[in-house]
């Protein structure tokens, strides 16, 4: 019981964890009983969570963020709801790419340049109770470019209200600094769109 309270407490928990606890064979038998109640969902292979949400998978995968489209829904510049979009460079290295259900949500898990893993900030999240790491709406736009996203059109014009263009030049640098393949193309279109960032 005192182990049940510890992991429900948690946010994420593995199997490594309770098996390490409880031994092997009653670890698979608890992590069976609890799946097949309904009580936690696995997340990635051997990771798990009492927490019935796709935001979880930020907390299951160290390296990532929550971005493009559910970024930008979550900071107000779209009101659809898209599909939640994880991005992580340990795509597909250290876990598999694509969509994946998660508590009866599409969550997509997407690679990102590790030279691209920066400009997240955490953002609670009422319903979880959790601070959960997503782009900011600065690097959302630039994902957004960057990335080719299919609703680029739909969410630009709402990104660059209240964007900060100190910021954007800053994240600009820092793709100018890691020589990130695409900074022209981000960079002149940031131009056409007439924001006159200069990195």
């Amino acid at each position: 019981m005192d182990l049940l309270e510890k992991l429900r407490s948690s946010s994420v928990f593995t199997f490594r964890l309770v098996e390490g606890v409880v031994g092997r064979a009653y670890a698979k038998v608890l992590i069976h009983n609890l799946r097949r109640r309904g009580e936690i969902v696995e997340l990635l292979r051997g990771v798990y969570t009492f927490k019935k949400s796709p935001y979880m998978m930020t907390k299951a995968l160290p390296k990532s963020y929550v971005g493009l489209g559910a970024a930008a829904f979550l900071q107000g510049a779209w009101s659809q709801v898209p599909v939640m979009t994880i991005l992580s460079p340990l795509v597909p290295t250290a876990v598999r790419g694509g969509e994946r259900k998660i508590c009866r949500s599409a969550v997509i898990l997407r690679r990102i340049s590790p030279k691209m893993y920066f400009g997240y900030h955490l953002v609670w999240v009422d319903e979880l109770g959790e601070w959960v790491r997503v782009s900011s709406r600065e690097k959302t736009l630039l994902d957004v470019i960057y990335m080719n996203y299919p609703f680029a059109s739909e969410l630009i014009p709402n990104l660059l209200e209240g964007v900060d263009e100190e910021k954007l030049t800053r994240y600009l640098g820092v793709m100018r600094e890691r020589r990130v393949r695409g900074f022209k193309k981000v960079s002149s279109e940031l131009e056409r769109l007439g924001l006159g960032v200069r990195a």
